[in-house]
C-alpha cells in the first residue's frame, strides 16, 4: 500500500487542527492518591492517494488510506507548467480535512486523453521529495514523470491506456506504485469506493479470437480496437472453481498490456470434447456486466452460456462443433454467434487468422538395419581337447547354428601359412542358406570360398613362412583388401565345406551343422568364425582397408576371438550392441506430428483405443484406420510411400508437411512383422520437429528413443514362429486377445529363431548405436526439404 506520508509542515497543521477534546486532562478519583496526567497525544499519520481520475472531464478523487485524519488545504494538484491548482483554493466535495478511509473529492479540469497528474504537499513541483502521488494516462513522457520516477512512484514511459470516452474514469486498485494499479472502468464512483467495470468500447475491441483447446491448450485474445488495454485483472473462466486472472499467467506470445491490433496467446488448461470459455473484466462469474466474451464448443449448456445469454453475446443452445485435438477454432471478426467461428486445421496463434501458416516438410526415412544375428567360432578340431589348427589331410571342425530363411552366413578362416590371407565368401552379400525355400542339406559350399589378402601385413612366400607370432609381421604398403589369385583356386581346392539341415520343432529355428574337412594341400585351416547375417560386406569391404574390429586376428593369427567378442559386446544396460534380435520386415507405417506433451496414438500405459488404427498395425500391419483417425484429429500424417513391408536393408519414405511455430513433435509406427502385435514407435514425449530457435531438425536423432512395443491386443507366440502372427494366419484378426491390455514397452525377447536365447532389454531400445545395448533393428532419419 502507498505510504506517502505528509511532511512535517503538514504535521503541523494536523497538530493545530486537533479539537479541545484531543487535550482534555482526565482525573483520578481523590482515594486513589494520584496525581492529574495528560492523555496521551495522537501517533497516527495521514497518508494520501490519487484515487480515481474523470481524465476528460474536471473531478479529481482523493483517498486516505492512512491511520489519521490529515488536512488537503495545502496541497496542489499539477499537470505540469502553469496547470496547478491548490486544493484549499479548489471546489471540493467532503471534507478536506480527510478522515482515515474517507474520499474528497477535487473539481480540477484534465479535459485530455493523455495527461500526468501529480500530487504535491507543496507548490515545488519539480521536487521529488515534495511529490506524493502521481498517475498518466494516454501517453508517456508528461511534464511531471520524471519527477514521479525520482520519487520512486512512477516507471518511465508507462501509462494507463485510456479509450477516450468521458463517461469513463481511470481507478486505482488500492496497493502499490505504478501503472499496474491502474485501469479504466466504465463505473465512475466519485466519493465511495471503486468499482471496475470494463468500458463499453473496450469490450467491443477485446475479443477470444482462437483457443486451441486439444494439444496445446492455448487461448489467443485480440485487441481489434484503436488502443492499448491492461488485461493483468482480467480472467478466463470454464466455470466454479475452473479460472484465472490473466496477470498471473505467464504468456505464451504477446502483451498482457494488449496494445491496438495485437495478439495475446495464454496457456489455459480446456477440455478436449465440450466447454465453454468466457472472458472477464472482473472475477464476478455470474454477473453479465463483467463478461466480455464467450465461446462455446462441443455441446451446449457450459457452467457460463446463461451468464454470455444474458449479456446478449451468445445465443442459448449454440456451439461450436468440436475440432481435431491440434487443430483449433478461429473467430471470424464479427457477430457473437457459433456461425462465427469454424475450424482451424493449422492454428494461427499469435497472429491474424487470416494469416497463411508458414509450414516445413520433412522427407522420413525409417530403415531396417537389422544385420547381424549371431556369430559361432570354430576353433577346435574334432578329436582335439583344445583349439587348433587343422595341419593334417582330413582334419575337421564341426558347427552347429540356428537360422531362419532371410539369413546368410560368411565363414572365415585364414590360409595358416601366410601373413594375412583368409577364405571367405566370393560374393559379398553372403551364402544364403536356403534356396528356391529349401534349406541347404547336404550341400558342399567351399566352393563359394575364395582367398583374399586383407592388406593389414606384408606378405612372404607360404613355404617360407615364418614362425607364428601375434601380429609380429611389417605393415603391408598396400593397405586394401583384395582378392589372391592362386592359380584360379577356390575354396574347395583346400577345403571342403558341407552344410547339413535339421527342420526345428515348428516353434523353433532348424538346425544347420557346418564339417570343415582339410583336403592334402599345404594349406593350414586355421580357426575361424562364421557370421549369420543379412546385409552384404559384413566383415570387410573389397577396395577398402581393415575395419579394424577383429578380422585382422584372424587373418594374420588364426585368432577368431577378438572378432567373436565385438559381435558380442555387450552395451551399458546388458543387452547387444551389434546383434540383431531377430529377423523381421516392417510392415507399411505411418508417421505424423502432433503439438501437444504426450503422443495422441501410442497410449503407453493405457489400454489402447481401438478406435484409433493402431490394433491394425500392430497385428497386421494395416495403416489405413490409423491415418484416418490421426487425419480425424486434424493432426499431420502420412502413410508410407512403400505398400509392401521391408526387410533388412530396406527402407519405409515418408513426405510429412508441418507447420511452424507450434512444437510440433514428430511419431511414427511400423509393425514388427513377426510378432502377433509388436510396433516400433518413438516414445511418449515425441521428437522435437524444430529446435528452440524454431530451425527445423535434420538427422538421425528420432532413432534414439525409438523402441519396441506391445499393444496388448493379442497373445504373444514366439518371435517368427506363431500361428497367429501376420505372415502365418489365414486372415486378419485371429489371435487370441491378451490378458494384459495395456500398451507397453517389450522388455524381453527370446531369440528362437537364432538361439541367442533370451534377450532382455528394459526399455525395449531398437536403435542400432543405442550405447544402452537393444534388439539392433532400426534407424529413423528426418530431413527438411
Amino acid at each position: 500500500m502507498k505510504k506517502n506520508f505528509l511532511r512535517m509542515a503538514a504535521l503541523s497543521l494536523l497538530v493545530m487542527a486537533c479539537s479541545e477534546d484531543d487535550n482534555e486532562v482526565v482525573t483520578l478519583p481523590p482515594d486513589e492518591g494520584m496525581q492529574e496526567e495528560p492523555a496521551p497525544q495522537p501517533t497516527g499519520q495521514a497518508s494520501f492517494v490519487l484515487n480515481e481520475v474523470e481524465y476528460l472531464g474536471d473531478r479529481v478523487e482523493i483517498f486516505n488510506n492512512g491511520n489519521a485524519t490529515g488536512n488537503l488545504s495545502g496541497y496542489f494538484l499539477c499537470l505540469g507548467p502553469g496547470a496547478y491548482g491548490q486544493i484549499g483554493n479548489l471546489t471540493t466535495e467532503g471534507n478536506i480535512n480527510l478522515a482515515q478511509g474517507e474520499y474528497l473529492t477535487v473539481f480540477f479540469e484534465t479535459p485530455r486523453n493523455s495527461g500526468g497528474l501529480g500530487l504535491y504537499s507543496s507548490n515545488q513541483f519539480t521536487n521529488a521529495e515534495a511529490m506524493v502521488d502521481f498517475v498518466q494516462w494516454g501517453e508517456g513522457g508528461n511534464a511531471r514523470e520524471n519527477v514521479a520516477v525520482d520519487a520512486g512512484l512512477w516507471t518511465a514511459g508507462e501509462f494507463v491506456p485510456v479509450s477516450g470516452n468521458a463517461e469513463n474514469t481511470i481507478i486505482y486498485d488500492g496497493e502499490g506504485n505504478g501503472v499496474a494499479n491502474w485501469s479504466e472502468t466504465g463505473t465512475e464512483t466519485f466519493g465511495a469506493a471503486n468499482e471496475l467495470t470494463m468500458p463499453a468500447e473496450a469490450k467491443a475491441m477485446i475479443v477470444i479470437n482462437e483457443v486451441q483447446y486439444g494439444n496445446l491448450n492455448q487461448v489467443e485474445i485480440w485487441n481489434n480496437g484503436s488502443n492499448a488495454i491492461d488485461l493483468s485483472d482480467f480472467w478466463l473462466c470454464l466455470g466454479p472453481g475452473q479460472y484465472s486472472r490473466i496477470g498471473t499467467i505467464e504468456p505464451v506470445s504477446g502483451s498482457i498490456t494488449l496494445g491496438a491490433g495485437e495478439f495475446l496467446v495464454l496457456p489455459y488448461e480446456m477440455p478436449d470434447e465440450q466447454g465453454g470459455l468466457g472472458f472477464y473484466s472482473t472475477n464476478e462469474f455470474t454477473n453479465a456486466e463483467a463478461i466480455v466474451d464467450f465461446v462455446q464448443w462441443g455441446a451446449p449448456g457450459a457452467a457460463r452460456e446463461n451468464v454470455a445469454v444474458e449479456a446478449g453475446i451468445w445465443t442459448a443452445g449454440e456451439f461450436v462443433p468440436t475440432v481435431g485435438l491440434s487443430a483449433s477454432i478461429e473467430y471470424d471478426g464479427e457477430g457473437d454467434s457459433a456461425s462465427d467461428w469454424s475450424e482451424e486445421a493449422i492454428p494461427s496463434l499469435g497472429a491474424g487468422n487470416a494469416t497463411e501458416a508458414r509450414t516445413t516438410t520433412f522427407n522420413v526415412t525409417i530403415s531396417n538395419v537389422a544385420n547381424y544375428f549371431n556369430a559361432h567360432v570354430f576353433n577346435t578340431p574334432v578329436g582335439a581337447s583344445e583349439p587348433g589348427p587343422l595341419t593334417e589331410e582330413g582334419g575337421q571342425y564341426v558347427l552347429e547354428f540356428n537360422a531362419v530363411p532371410g539369413a546368410k552366413i560368411s565363414p572365415v578362416t585364414m590360409m595358416g601359412n601366410s601373413n594375412d590371407w583368409f577364405l571367405a565368401p566370393e560374393d559379398f552379400s553372403g551364402i544364403d542358406l536356403w534356396e528356391n525355400g529349401a534349406a541347404l542339406n547336404g550341400v558342399d559350399i567351399a566352393s563359394e570360398l575364395v582367398l583374399y589378402d586383407l592388406g593389414t601385413e606384408a606378405d612372404n612366400d607360404p613355404a617360407s613362412f615364418p614362425p607364428a607370432g601375434a601380429n609380429v609381421g611389417p605393415d603391408d604398403p598396400n593397405p586394401a583388401t583384395r582378392l589372391v589369385d592362386r592359380n584360379g583356386n577356390r575354396g574347395d581346392f583346400y577345403l571342403s565345406a558341407i552344410l547339413d539341415y535339421e527342420a526345428g520343432d515348428g516353434s523353433s529355428a532348424g538346425t544347420f551343422t557346418l564339417t570343415i574337412t582339410k583336403k592334402a594341400t599345404d594349406f593350414v585351416v586355421t580357426p575361424g568364425i562364421v557370421v549369420l547375417h543379412a546385409l552384404e560386406n559384413p566383415l570387410f569391404t573389397l577396395g577398402e582397408e581393415d575395419r579394424g574390429v577383429g578380422l585382422e586376428a584372424i587373418a594374420e593369427d588364426g585368432n577368431p576371438m577378438p572378432l567373436y567378442n565385438w559381435f558380442h559386446e555387450a552395451g551399458e544396460q546388458g543387452a547387444p550392441l551389434r546383434l540383431a534380435s531377430s529377423i523381421s520386415v516392417f510392415s507399411p507405417g505411418i508417421v505424423y506430428a502432433f503439438n501437444g506433451d504426450r503422443d495422441p496414438f501410442v497410449l503407453q500405459g493405457e489400454t489402447n483405443n481401438p478406435n484409433n488404427g493402431l490394433e491394425e498395425i500392430a497385428e497386421d500391419g494395416n495403416n489405413s484406420v490409423a491415418v484416418s483417425y490421426l487425419e480425424g484429429l486434424g493432426i499431420p500424417v502420412a502413410a508410407s510411400n512403400e505398400t509392401t513391408p521391408v526387410g533388412p536393408g530396406g527402407a519405409l519414405t515418408f513426405t510429412l508437411t508441418v507447420p511452424e511455430g507450434q512444437n510440433f513433435k514428430f511419431g511414427y509406427s511400423t509393425m514388427f512383422v513377426n510378432s502377433n502385435d509388436w510396433f516400433l514407435a518413438y516414445n511418449n514425449a515425441g521428437y522435437p520437429l524444430f529446435d528452440e530457435n524454431g530451425v527445423p531438425v535434420s538427422g538421425t536423432g528420432a532413432s534414439e528413443k525409438s523402441y519396441m512395443y506391445d499393444s496388448g491386443t493379442e497373445i504373444d507366440e514366439p518371435v517368427g514362429f506363431g500361428i497367429y502372427q501376420a505372415p502365418r494366419q489365414s486372415g486378419a484378426d485371429e489371435g487370441p486377445a491378451d490378458e494384459n491390455t495395456t500398451v507397453r514397452r517389450v522388455s524381453e525377447l527370446n531369440d528362437v529363431q537364432f538361439g541367442k536365447g533370451l534377450i532382455s532389454s528394459g526399455p525395449g531400445v531398437v536403435w542400432l548405436g543405442d550405447p544402452r545395448g537393444g534388439y539392433n533393428l532400426v534407424r529413423v532419419e528426418i530431413q527438411p526439404q
